[in-house]
């Protein structure tokens, strides 16, 4: 499978997907204390990780808007997705038609209207994005800020924001209009069809829903006005009557007639509401009445004689080793007693089950059988074959005994 810069990155990020996971949700990681330095280095040489002051990193705002739109994460005081710029490069590339046309330069005319498409799709999904994030803010109101502060300040920042995509969109009509007249003119009707189908159809139902939420914005914030005016005069009410603690407040009339029930001398009896855990008498009598009143106990029938079953099972097998493993048994054995280094090949000619096994193939198992008990087994090389200059073989393998039993060597 070839490479390419694409699937690297994305090896990449999959390879480290826990940093970026963590870093999305912190915001700044530091290497070596938040995540490791190789992960930190990995997705550096990726452009995935910018620099976040002296020693922290940051996500790609690229890679953190799209995690957060997969996981529809809006949080407070994100920008709009910008769409000025694309339609700009979209009005500029249709000026550029002209002149590749004089030109007869026709396979860059085809390149152009890729790229128009292609920016059509961005702009598409950038208003569907900002549509989208927009209707989420509304609809939480105080869902992601703390303070009314918070709050007055947020709605201006996206009614600003809003009246920027609302003038962009007025604008991408005009561009991509005269795009779609002058391609059908040109006989371009493929581009001309492109445009009303992904752009132009859409944008009807794009600037409805754009001017009522202008227009739900204007009234949280007139509303969040009214209700810092009444905080005000709260707090002044609340003022006067701290400075003037004789004050019996204002004179006013009931504007509805007062319930008969606020009236009466005597208000009803409350019922009190008894604890489980209460050891009053009220408690214990309101128990005895209730187990009174249930009714009485289902008598069960006598249960039916179950024939019993023993189940004899059969004692497991104890499995014989095999010549091999008794001999590798007598090895670590040798090897526990030994005070010295000594060969596997010497010592196989000494035991005659050991003697069962070809040689090479009792070597490799009495090596990995050794290591696996933690002893130190150093392999002897064979001489390199003629023409080589490494050597891949080997014909031996010293044991140490147990008192140096450590890291081996291959």
């Amino acid at each position: 499978m070839t490479s390419s810069p694409i699937k690297d990155v994305l090896k990449t990020l999959y390879q480290h997907a826990d940093v970026v996971e963590q870093t999305r949700r912190d915001g700044i990681i530091v290497p070596a204390q938040d995540a490791p330095q190789a992960s930190v280095g990995a997705l550096r040489q990726a452009n995935a990780l910018r620099p976040a002051g002296e020693d922290g990193y940051r996500l790609h705002p690229k890679l953190r808007d799209f995690l957060n739109d997969h996981l529809q994460l809006f949080p407070a005081y994100q920008t709009l997705a910008e769409i000025g710029s694309r339609i700009s490069q979209a009005h500029q590339l249709w000026n550029d038609v002209d002149d590749l046309y004089r030109a007869k330069d026709y396979s860059a005319v085809e390149n152009i209207v890729e790229t128009i498409e292609s920016t059509v799709f961005d702009i598409g999904d950038s208003v569907e994005r900002n549509l989208l994030y927009l209707h989420t803010l509304l609809s939480t109101r105080y869902g992601n800020v703390r303070t009314l502060e918070a709050k007055k300040s947020q709605n201006r920042f996206y009614q600003r924001e809003a009246n920027i995509l609302a003038q962009d969109m007025s604008r991408m009509a005009g561009v991509f209009d005269r795009i779609e007249s002058e391609a059908t003119a040109r006989g371009m009707p493929e581009l001309a069809k492109f445009v009303r189908m992904n752009l132009q159809a859409h944008l009807q139902t794009w600037q409805h829903a754009m001017a009522e939420m202008q227009a739900q914005l204007s009234r949280e914030i007139f509303r969040i006005r009214e209700v810092e005016d009444s905080h005000k005069h709260l707090a002044r009410l609340d003022l006067l009557m701290r400075q003037q603690p004789s004050w019996l407040g204002f004179e006013l009339a009931p504007s509805a007639p007062i319930p008969n029930f606020l009236l009466a001398a005597r208000l009803p009896d409350f019922v009190p509401q008894i604890e489980p855990q209460d050891t009053d008498h009220q408690f214990v009598e309101a128990m005895v009445k209730e187990v009174a009143a249930l009714p009485p106990q289902p008598v069960e029938p006598q249960p039916k004689e179950i024939k019993r079953f023993k189940r004899v099972v059969d004692e497991r097998p104890v499995k014989k080793k095999s010549d091999a493993a008794i001999a590798l048994d007598r090895l670590a054995g040798a090897a526990k007693r030994a005070t010295d280094k000594f060969s596997l090949a010497e010592w196989r000619e000494t035991d005659d089950l050991a003697k069962t096994l070809q040689p090479h193939i009792w070597l490799g198992f009495a090596v990995l059988a050794l290591r696996e008990q933690k002893y130190r087994v150093e392999v002897v090389s064979s001489p390199a074959r003629p023409g080589e200059r490494f050597r891949h073989r080997f014909h031996d393998a010293m044991v140490h005994p147990a008192s140096a039993a450590g890291p081996t060597k291959a």
